[in-house]
């Protein structure tokens, strides 16, 4: 009779220093969530209106912009203030979306 068994490497579960991260095991059973089904609501519903707000006519609409095409946006994930973007023509600006304009 052959006898199988499961092992692991001790490279596998332990770290060389202190700075290496462990890959964690996440339980996904929804019992265990209550509250994933609304976290991803929320964030399904944040992506599309960032989506929509960051369409072609909205960068247009910023008024005294860049003199080429945009390349590049980011924004931060917890404010709308930081809305920074980036053209061809080199430039990288900071904008306030209240107000339209670059700081």
């Amino acid at each position: 009779m052959k006898v199988k068994a499961l092992s692991r490497s001790a490279a596998s579960t332990e770290r060389q220093n202190s700075g290496d991260l462990r890959m964690q095991h996440r339980n996904l059973d929804p019992d265990h969530h209550p509250m994933a089904r609304a976290r991803e609501y929320t964030r399904a519903v944040t992506a599309a209106k960032l989506d929509r707000m960051f369409a072609k006519p909205f960068l247009g609409a910023l008024g005294t912009g860049h003199r080429d095409g945009v390349t590049a946006t980011a924004v931060s994930r917890t404010a709308l203030v930081p809305f920074v973007s980036g053209a061809a023509d080199g430039e990288i600006r900071i904008w306030d979306l209240a107000s339209r304009k670059c700081v």
